[in-house]
């Protein structure tokens, strides 16, 4: 008689050999592997990347919408990769019988919808990092000499697209669209389309697993089954070229032949044009035409159409020239600031990821009743609609990727996922008239890595793009600042009769140890950026929290009370002086308070506090003529995981002008009036 535990062994050898080969027979190295391996391991399957280039006008096309409702399985494990153990491919299997074991079944799974994340359509999954699966079925009668691309608009971060038991393709980033041609694993009639997503960011991710927002997870974006002609266009960019009226375009085609024309047209202009397709499948014009010019106050907009032998597409699209000359901005020639409002992509009165067009126009109508005529979409690529919406409102818009605080410098396959997003995102709002600054990192410390790195990202978006401003969010050195800070508040505690004798002597001998240099009340304080990625950029932007974060760090440096500090931040803020070591424009990207809607009195947290940061800093901009913008931070409270104080933050950044609902703080006000008011005009 075998002893049970010798037959437990036995199983497992018998299980092993089949899967991987008789012991006795393997090599050392294969038996190496099978000790590191288990019988519920699936086979590591090789993916291809989606297709290089966007498919363009994805609202024009013939497609076929797979939003709805989808089954939807979370895998903490990883297990239902098809060809396991586990059998994760089972989607069309129910048991037979009460015999039958089916341990991924998709037919009992629960449902979710798509578009969303996963994290806010199910309580228990709010906090969830990691993959999960996506499947349904849908019906298609694919015609001869048509192409079928699966197009997605986003999901976040590692993506497995499998059609009828294929893998298809796997895309590594966010937030940016991708596409996928199916066409020959398409069946006629119903489809089996399963995909694996998983929001877990690693060091190496782009961004990193730290963020001051939600790594909302899942297909967030539209997903559709496009049809193209065999031969048709892939995409088109339309730029105006100079205020004397000059157009220029590019065609970019799939299939079609060197000498074959696609034709660009314009009606409202009385212009067409036949455009020869090179040998490498694209084809640029030039044109004269004066078209009437897109601005915030005339958001002008043309259907412009392409049309190959196959098929006729449109967009509406504005012309614009946007310039930086010196230290100012120039929109269509005149000179312009950048009214602005920082955004996350979180729609009012609901949580989770925007996603729709009406999410968009309810966010941005709040940013245009505020007076603005700037949003900066931080810190990553919106849904298409953010683009389209401030078209329509007369927007200008920052875009930006997610490269934030620290990220793999020196890893090469961050800096290739780094220039996927870009480019993605470049080449997918690339017509649209409201993108006027393509941004490429927030508050990322200094190193010589980081230059190399953010230097390749930025020839990246030139060689793609040259007719927009580049931006990054710069930190300052802020040990600096917040020395130099200090120095300059002892004047005004020295002098002040609000403090206690304890403190006044501190800032007392303070200005002692300074001497010659010690600073007096009302002198200029200023702090002047010399970040040397400003060389590279074409508007030098800045993140400043003078009213909010600097009195924590001072505070307990110098041994005084965080009150104390705040209250004479509030005096000190009126004489300083922000500039930039460049001659750019300079551009404040955040400063901001927290505050709990509807909380009231004095102190951090209140409505009244937030009010008057956001006085003392318009007070510091009207100081500082280099500012030429500013995009305060920010339009509404969201959801994040770093904010945790409980009864004011619960999970919330509450740095919003107006809370998650649209409930409007004292501060929306305070800004509304600045921008009507002192900074009405440029001059």
């Amino acid at each position: 008689m075998i002893p049970k535990q010798a037959l437990k062994h036995l199983t497992t050898a018998v299980v092993l050999a089949a899967m991987f080969g008789s012991p006795s027979t393997m090599a050392a190295e294969e038996k190496e592997t099978a000790e590191e391996s288990t019988p519920f391991d699936a086979p590591a399957i090789e993916m291809p990347a989606p297709a290089p280039a966007v498919l363009g006008f994805v609202d024009a096309r013939r497609s076929q919408s797979l939003n709805g409702k989808w089954n939807f399985i979370v895998d903490p494990m990883g297990v239902g990769q098809p060809g396991g153990f586990f059998g994760g491919w089972a989607t069309d299997r129910v048991p037979v019988d009460e015999w039958q074991v089916l341990e991924y079944n998709y037919a009992g799974s629960r449902k979710i919808s798509v578009p969303g994340d996963f994290n806010t359509q199910f309580e228990d999954l709010l906090f969830y990092r990691d993959g999960v699966w996506y499947q349904r079925w849908f019906d298609v009668e694919p015609k001869p000499g048509k192409r079928y691309h699966l197009w997605f608009g986003g999901s976040n971060y590692t993506t497995s697209v499998y059609l009828n038991g294929t893998p298809m393709a796997k895309q590594v980033g966010g937030y940016v669209p991708y596409s996928i041609d199916v066409t020959d694993a398409l069946k006629s009639g119903g489809n089996d389309l399963v995909i694996s997503v998983n929001n877990r960011l690693e060091k190496h991710s782009v961004p990193t697993p730290r963020t001051d927002w939600w790594p909302y997870g899942g297909l967030i974006r539209d997903v559709m089954l496009i049809e193209t002609p065999s031969a048709h266009l892939v995409n088109a960019k339309v730029e105006l070229a100079d205020l004397s009226g000059r157009v220029e375009g590019v065609v970019a085609t799939q299939g079609l032949r060197a000498g074959d024309t696609v034709t660009v047209s314009i009606a409202e202009l009385d212009f067409s044009t036949e455009v020869t397709v090179g040998s490498d499948g694209q084809g640029q014009w030039t044109a004269m035409l004066k078209p009437e010019l897109w601005s915030p106050e005339n958001p002008k907009l043309y259907d412009v159409e392409f049309a190959t032998a196959d098929e006729q597409l449109s967009d509406r699209i504005g012309f614009r020239l946007i310039e930086a000359r010196g230290t100012e901005i120039f929109l269509n020639g005149k000179r312009i600031r950048f009214k602005g409002i920082s955004t996350h992509e979180e729609p009012i009165g609901r949580d989770g990821a925007a996603y729709s067009k009406a999410d968009f126009e309810a966010l941005f109508g709040e940013a245009k009743a505020l007076g603005a005529n700037f949003v900066r979409a931080a810190h990553y690529p919106y849904a298409r609609h953010a683009a389209q919406v401030a078209d329509e409102l007369g927007l200008m818009l920052w875009e930006e990727v997610p490269i934030y605080w620290n990220i793999a410098w020196e890893n090469p396959e961050t800096l290739e996922i780094a220039k996927d997003q870009i480019t993605r995102l470049v080449t997918r709002d690339w017509n649209r008239a409201s993108v006027v600054i393509w941004s490429v990192a927030n508050e990322t410390p200094y190193s010589e890595p980081r230059m190399a790195f953010l230097e390749a990202l930025i020839n990246e978006v030139r060689s793609l793009d040259d007719t927009r401003l580049v931006s990054a969010a710069l930190l300052g050195d802020v040990s600096r600042e917040l020395k130099d800070a200090a120095l300059y508040l002892a004047a005004y505690g020295a002098a002040s009769d609000e403090v206690s004798k304890h403190e006044r002597d501190i800032f007392k001998a303070m200005l002692d140890k300074a001497g010659d240099h010690a600073p007096a009340v009302g002198s200029g304080f200023e702090l002047v950026i010399d970040d040397p990625l400003g060389e590279l950029l074409d508007v030098v932007s800045y993140n400043e929290y003078f009213g909010w974060y600097y009195a924590r760090f001072i505070a307990p440096q110098l041994g005084v009370s965080e009150k104390t500090v705040r209250k004479l931040m509030f005096k000190f803020m009126e004489h300083v002086v922000l500039s930039a070591a460049f001659d750019k424009p300079m551009h404040i990207s955040e400063f901001g308070a927290g505050a709990k809607s509807g909380k009231r009195g004095e102190g951090p947290w209140t409505e009244e506090y937030q009010a008057e940061v956001y006085r003392a800093q318009s007070r510091m901009i009207m100081n500082s003529p280099q500012i030429q913008g500013m995009t305060p931070w920010i339009l509404k409270d969201f959801r994040a995981m770093l904010r945790t104080l409980p009864g004011i933050q619960d999970y919330r950044n509450r740095k919003g002008l107006i809370d998650e609902n649209g409930q409007r703080k004292q501060a929306f006000y305070v800004l509304r009036d600045f921008y009507e008011g002192s900074w009405a005009n440029v001059e």
